[in-house]
């Protein structure tokens, strides 16, 4: 009998997105004449920015002519759009462009990069965090420690008493919407450096930062290049969900030879990521495109504002929202997030993320994405508002 990866059948299927697909999907059979208005998907509502569109076209047509048609040899990016990040993002930082490597999404990144270190490495991951987190680790046959964050810190994981190899931290944090401070922060570069532990720090919504107190990259921070691999997409600032581009950088100053190493890694196991979204990635960094992004990130951080203050109104209480598309809410009721789930669904006919999807420490709260449109927005605070002004 083929026996079969045991760490697989670890992954989550009862509180998962799958399950809420699910249910939202019998929901619309049962009731197709019900508007449904989802404040649940992470997707974004507005389109790709023009200018991005035409440098793509541009591409495709390269691609129809021998002399610019570009093919395999391209693992770790091309260097034009590797320039452009370490010209634009991180040049501040003295990175070179060997050190940064493009890629077809975080998701992937995030914990295809456990193969650079040892498979016993004890790997640090928070309850709740991003479900892909902990699901890749056990597609890689990781063992896995959690770090419980509660809402009495904040929300704020705190620092551990014990050494740990790996630990993943989101800034701006997905699924609660708070981003951490330089000062908090320092405690954790602190910690890595004292443990010899390396910090897989999501920074993808670093272009949702406004606090000035919140440092837009880990590398603001000292000693941080010693001791983080930080994960960036264009997903949620250029609308990539659907065009798949990312990037992270790996640090010189960890180790002399680990740039070497993960591109012997990476030679043998991607083949590069899509030329096409690598010369719209480009064209993000142009001055009409980012005008346009800029506009796309405040239309989501106003709706954010929008879904916050109605929340608040209702005596919820509300985290993020701030420097970040998510809002992390907790039900007043104390509801299990699964029968809030059901209670948005089938009252409101508004789809939530159920907490309990995130982590089991967070089945009394439920997420809110702010990243659809304004005109659905505008109907799920109307409808949000018509129900709980009858209640009070």
């Amino acid at each position: 009998m083929i026996k079969y990866n045991p760490y697989l059948f670890k992954i989550e299927q009862e509180n998962s997105f799958a399950t809420l697909n699910k249910k939202v999907n019998e929901y619309k059979l049962n009731n197709p004449t019900k508007k449904i208005i989802s404040l649940g998907i992470g997707d974004v509502s507005r389109p790709i920015p023009r200018p991005i569109i035409e440098e793509m076209h541009k591409a495709v047509e390269e691609l129809s002519d021998i002399n610019t048609f570009k093919g395999y040899g391209y693992y770790y990016g091309h260097d034009f759009l590797r320039q452009a990040i370490l010209d634009n993002e991180y040049g501040v930082f003295n990175f070179t462009k060997d050190e940064i490597y493009i890629s077809n999404g975080t998701k992937t990144d995030s914990t295809s990069i456990l193969e650079l270190f040892d498979v016993n490495a004890k790997i640090l991951i928070t309850n709740p965090t991003y479900p892909v987190y902990l699901n890749g680790t056990y597609a890689l046959s990781r063992e896995v420690s959690f770090l419980p964050i509660k809402e009495e810190d904040n929300f704020l994981p705190q620092i551990p008493t014990k050494k740990y190899d790996i630990i993943y931290l989101c800034s701006p944090n997905n699924p609660i919407g708070i981003a951490y401070t330089k000062e908090y922060l320092e405690k954790w570069i602190e910690y890595a450096i004292n443990n010899n532990s390396i910090i897989l720090y999501d920074n993808v919504y670093h272009d949702y930062i406004t606090s000035p107190d919140v440092p837009k990259s880990i590398y603001e921070l000292p000693n941080s290049k010693k001791t983080s691999i930080e994960f960036r997409s264009f997903s949620k600032s250029s609308s990539f969900t659907g065009v798949r581009c990312s990037y992270y950088i790996i640090p010189n100053d960890i180790d002399k030879d680990i740039n070497h190493i993960w591109k012997l890694r990476t030679l043998n196991r991607f083949n590069g990521t899509d030329y096409i979204a690598q010369k719209g990635a480009l064209a993000s960094y142009d001055k009409e495109s980012k005008e346009i992004i800029n506009y796309n990130i405040k239309y989501y951080l106003d709706n954010a504002k929008s879904l916050k203050d109605t929340f608040l109104k209702y005596n919820f209480k509300v985290w993020g929202g701030i420097d970040s598309p998510f809002i992390w809410v907790k039900n007043p009721s104390l509801l299990t997030s699964w029968e809030t789930f059901s209670f948005f669904l089938n009252e409101l006919n508004i789809i939530v993320t159920p907490g309990i999807i995130f982590g089991s420490e967070a089945d009394a709260y439920f997420r809110i994405s702010s990243l659809g449109t304004k005109e659905d927005i505008s109907i799920a605070i109307k409808r949000i508002s018509d129900y709980y002004e009858k209640e009070i």
